[in-house]
């Protein structure tokens, strides 16, 4: 039974492609237009332990009403160029 109820949980798990690594890690700065690089979940910033709780969790808190229902990841990108800092879901 509980190996049912956890492959129901699995089938259901959305993957962040940046956080995989098959997904692009540097977008257009619409500041400049350099190149903004990854710098981790928006999250993983919050303690030094956050970068190790599980994500439905920290989705609760991560600015965005919204991710811990659609399952989305939230990244901060830092300008190369001009330093901007912006926050985008994947």
């Amino acid at each position: 039974m509980f190996t049912s109820i956890l492959w129901k949980e699995v089938q259901h798990m959305r993957e962040c492609g940046i956080c995989n690594g098959w997904d692009q890690t540097l977008h257009l700065c619409p500041k400049c237009k350099g190149m903004m690089e990854d710098q981790g979940r928006i999250t993983d910033f919050l303690d030094d332990y956050s970068p190790y709780l599980d994500q439905k969790w920290t989705n609760l808190v991560d600015g965005d009403e919204d991710s811990s229902i659609t399952e989305e990841c939230i990244h901060l990108f830092i300008c190369d160029e001009c330093g901007l800092r912006d926050v985008q879901s994947s």
